[in-house]
């Protein structure tokens, strides 16, 4: 009568077990995205949607006020391109001592666009970031050449190369750059670093 069918290996398991997993796909793919929202010439990014609604009847789109402007950007914490922020350290040393009002430890805010464009500001101490971001050994490491300009401190300013190295796990993102000018008498080494965020 149940030819077939084993009954000692019974299928329900390996249904729920692939049940919980569609279920769990919506999920997983919202939080992936990050929200660019400007409004009144403020802009924000979130991993939700631009002013949604504290509550949210059934299962209706949140609705978005004409004043603000929404856009999806960046891949969340599964890949590295997009918007980040935290507090970065500059610095510069010649021969190994730290030179004088070179010193900053200030707030980073960059984005790398989808196409390898690395831009960003760090208005505390001036500093203009530009450059290029390419694939690393694996997908969650771009390889950066970034140029910094407009700097308070001008011996920050000069090219630099490093990379940006995303932490799944811990939601945030390692930024390293190191730059160095050598002749003789001289050995000015520059880096910023920083942990940053969505």
């Amino acid at each position: 009568m149940f030819e077939g069918i084993s009954m000692n290996k019974p299928p329900f398991p390996r249904l729920l077990a692939a049940a919980l997993a569609l279920l769990a796909m919506p999920l997983i793919t919202h939080a992936q995205s990050i929200y660019r929202c400007e409004q009144g010439g403020r802009v924000t990014y979130t991993d939700s949607p631009c002013n949604r609604p504290l509550i949210q009847s059934g299962n209706a789109a949140p609705a978005l006020t004409s004043s603000v402007k929404q856009t999806v950007v960046g891949g969340g914490y599964e890949k590295p391109n997009g918007p980040w922020q935290g507090e970065a350290q500059y610095q510069v040393t010649n021969a190994g001592l730290r030179q004088n009002g070179t010193h900053f430890v200030v707030p980073l805010s960059m984005e790398i666009s989808e196409d390898g464009k690395f831009v960003g500001s760090s208005p505390e101490n001036r500093c203009q970031l530009l450059g290029v971001a390419s694939p690393g050994y694996t997908p969650k490491i771009l390889n950066l050449d970034v140029t910094l300009s407009n700097c308070a401190a001008e011996d920050l300013n000069q090219r630099y190369q490093g990379s940006l190295v995303l932490n799944t796990a811990a939601r945030t993102a390692q930024l390293s750059l190191h730059a160095q000018r050598i002749w003789p008498g001289v050995a000015l080494i520059a880096d910023v670093k920083g942990t940053m965020r969505r």
